[in-house]
């Protein structure tokens, strides 16, 4: 110490001093670069997670398309047997149309079928691209142009109209009733499960991961399926049947006339939720109010159509139409209540995931 009262450093001091600064800023350093290498290994071992959620979350979409590829080429070869044994496809027009369709069919599920289980060259050109969705669109429109001939009362393949004797009634009460079950059920199977497929694929290829889930989604695709089908039939039965001078009565046209009018209704409503669905974007109140307003409608139609006086007392593609849009409207509205109202599995995956991100929350709004 200087007489001033001032410190005054000796080399080895100084040297003291230096030694411990550096041993300090190297320990602060050697610390520093520790916890990035832990940051980066956290890093890189939530995206290794995350890979392999995503990858595992591909594998099982594959996997639930390969079943139903295995089921749409099951229920082809049984229609195609169904329709080659059958007495009544008379009409040489008809029979081949029908018999390419089934055929086609058959021969692209296939093939399907052997590009989602191998993993050759042919796995990688077809499984998820957009060559798997062309395929399962063209199937979609075969069916869609087969199942109307297919199901058309006047041409005696499936169903067959029935009627009462116009000596012992007012009216011969005309309905459609199943006359062939097994080109009846195995071509609406082939019809769906094309439909489900390609429902899979676009919400694959459109990045709906969020939202409800691809179940709820295929829900709404049945609904419009359903629709689609009471809107046809209801029009079929109101130019066939309601057309005719003491078909039925007036009281069943009537209320064939409430079910071509829930059918439009319940066509535009699922159209519309199922393509949001399919994008991540569907609101849980809108889906709601939806689902409910489709339950109270359809419970109405089913009522209204199957019981008496109604057009569709007897078995064929009105009755299953009518409760299938019944039945699919009740659960479409249960699930998205549950989700709505956080009630379920569904519900805390929605929190937990409301909570890692603003974005998704905003969707359920």
């Amino acid at each position: 110490q200087n007489p001033d009262g001032s410190c005054h450093s000796t080399p080895a001091l100084r040297s003291f001093e230096y030694y411990y600064l550096s041993s300090f800023i190297e320990g602060r350093s050697n610390q520093y670069t520790q916890s990035i290498n832990q940051y980066r290994n956290i890093s890189t071992m939530e995206d290794n997670a995350g890979s392999a959620a995503l990858a595992a979350e591909s594998t099982g979409l594959d996997k639930r398309r390969l079943n139903t590829w295995a089921l749409l080429c099951l229920f082809s070869t049984l229609s195609l047997v169904a329709h080659e044994t059958d007495d009544q496809n008379m009409k040489r027009g008809e029979n081949i149309w029908i018999t390419t369709c089934a055929a086609l069919s058959l021969a692209f599920s296939a093939l399907s079928c052997i590009a989602h289980v191998g993993n050759s060259a042919m796995s990688s050109l077809f499984v998820g691209t957009i060559l798997e969705g062309i395929v399962a669109l063209l199937l979609v429109g075969l069916w869609a142009g087969a199942l109307p001939i297919i199901m058309d009362p006047s041409n005696g393949l499936a169903q067959m109209y029935v009627g009462k004797n116009r000596d012992e009634a007012e009216s011969a009460d005309y309905q459609a009733t199943v006359s062939n079950a097994n080109l009846y059920f195995t071509s609406w199977g082939s019809g769906v499960c094309a439909l489900v497929v390609l429902a899979m694929y676009v919400r694959e290829r459109l990045g709906g991961s969020g939202g409800m889930g691809m179940g709820y989604t295929s829900k709404w695709y049945l609904l419009m399926l359903a629709s689609v089908i009471v809107v046809i039939e209801s029009m079929r039965f109101k130019s066939q049947v309601c057309s005719l001078d003491g078909g039925t009565e007036e009281v069943t046209c009537s209320r064939n006339t409430y079910g071509l009018a829930t059918g439009i209704v319940g066509l535009v409503v699922s159209f519309l939720i199922s393509l949001f669905s399919s994008l991540g974007k569907d609101s849980a109140l809108i889906t709601t109010v939806a689902g409910f307003v489709m339950a109270v409608l359809y419970t109405l139609c089913a009522g209204l159509l199957t019981f008496e006086n109604g057009p569709a007392t007897y078995v064929g593609n009105h009755y299953f139409s009518a409760w299938a849009g019944f039945f699919i409207s009740f659960a479409v509205f249960g699930s998205v209540l549950k989700e709505f109202l956080g009630v379920g599995g569904g519900g805390g995956t929605s929190s937990a995931a409301a909570g890692e991100s603003g974005d998704v929350e905003m969707d359920r709004i």
